[in-house]
């Protein structure tokens, strides 16, 4: 799963080194999986639900130094951190699987007689700001993770058939996106009446009659892409496509919106006005509208009054939603425009019109 480059690795020590040289900081430990990952280009877990890495990085201002047990030092090296010649770069520090407390000693040791150590997790909104902005470098691998994405996705919604369990349609959107090389770290399935009362529908036995939504966060070597599909056997009744099409205008709106300079506040308030003009006020009550993506399925939500801003070269996942439907997809927020990256070949497509600008956004896939 190797694809950063030695001189992307030194790129990214070089920023946050120039952190740490601004904060007055002497040495940063960096152990979180979102962080470790961003850092090497690679993956970084074995349990995907635990925060923390498998590994860790000691970084000063003139030393890398990657700590690991013996269970997982070749494995990282071999397969997952940097590139060939990865080793040159840091300094390897290996302990015992069985001797877990000489991890904090080495941390102890390797940064001894410095004043100012800190976490990642301390450096949290530095971190965010790292991780979140795309190099030049990383934008093929963003957008083949779109791509990916939506092919999973899209594949698994053609797929399903009536009578499945939702259990076994999730199983089935899994299996399209460990096929293409992504972990489905969120994996969410309604079918018929559940779309209408869960916002976060975790599979279950149910089975499929007529009507269900597919949800996915799939995550590549770190980064994260996240898109929603909705499938009817036989024709949707007009409530369903009449709250489509709104949240489709909804969806298409705000991304339009999206745009460097303009708080997440402001996209808050956005949202508010286009549910009202929807004629689906309270509808955004029921439901986080998404917000800014990366290393995090989200890495920052929009909420009410937030001063955060939209820069270029970031990466937002709205998904904005109505009881019975909801649109998503992931875009690339450019210096001249937005890009979608997470589109459906040989799906349902639906054009909005917004600010002189055609939005696709995906249909209903009519079985």
């Amino acid at each position: 799963m190797k694809e950063m480059s030695n001189e992307g690795f030194v790129q990214r020590l070089e920023m946050l080194r120039k952190v740490m040289l601004e904060e007055g900081i002497d040495a940063v430990t960096v152990a979180l999986q979102k962080n470790v990952s961003w850092l090497t280009g690679g993956r970084s877990h074995v349990n995907t639900a635990d925060i923390s890495a498998c590994c860790a990085f000691v970084v000063t201002s003139e030393r890398c130094y990657f700590l690991a047990n013996n269970i997982e030092a070749r494995r990282l090296l071999e397969e997952e951190v940097a590139a060939p010649g990865f080793e040159r770069l840091v300094e390897l520090q290996i302990w015992p699987w069985n001797s877990p407390q000489e991890r904090g000693r080495l941390m102890v040791r390797l940064t001894e007689g410095m004043e100012s150590v800190r976490t990642d997790a301390e450096l949290e909104a530095v971190f965010l700001r790292l991780r979140t902005e795309v190099r030049p470098e990383e934008l093929e691998a963003w957008r083949t993770l779109g791509r990916l994405t939506g092919e999973a996705i899209g594949e698994a919604a053609h797929k399903l058939r009536r009578g499945q369990s939702e259990f076994a349609i999730a199983g089935l959107l899994a299996q399209e996106c460990w096929e293409r090389g992504l972990e489905p770290i969120v994996n969410l399935i309604a079918a018929d009446e559940r779309i209408f009362t869960r916002r976060h529908p975790l599979p279950t036995a149910k089975t499929l009659d007529a009507y269900a939504m597919l949800v996915v966060c799939a995550r590549q070597n770190g980064r994260i892409a996240s898109a929603t599909r909705l499938v009817h056997f036989g024709g949707p009744t007009p409530e369903i496509m009449r709250k489509h099409q709104a949240v489709a205008e909804i969806d298409a709106r705000i991304i339009h919106a999206t745009r460097p300079g303009r708080s997440l506040g402001e996209m808050y308030a956005d949202l508010e006005c286009f549910y009202r003009e929807a004629g689906y006020a309270q509808e955004i009550r029921h439901h986080h509208q998404g917000g800014l993506t990366g290393y995090v399925s989200r890495e920052r939500i929009a909420t009410p009054g937030d001063t955060y801003r939209v820069e270029a070269s970031t990466i937002y996942a709205w998904n904005p939603s109505i009881a019975g439907v909801k649109s998503e997809d992931t875009i690339l927020v450019g210096d001249d425009g937005n890009e979608i990256l997470t589109g459906s070949a040989h799906f349902p497509t639906i054009y909005i019109a917004v600010g002189g600008q055609s939005w696709s956004r995906p249909g209903i896939l009519v079985r």
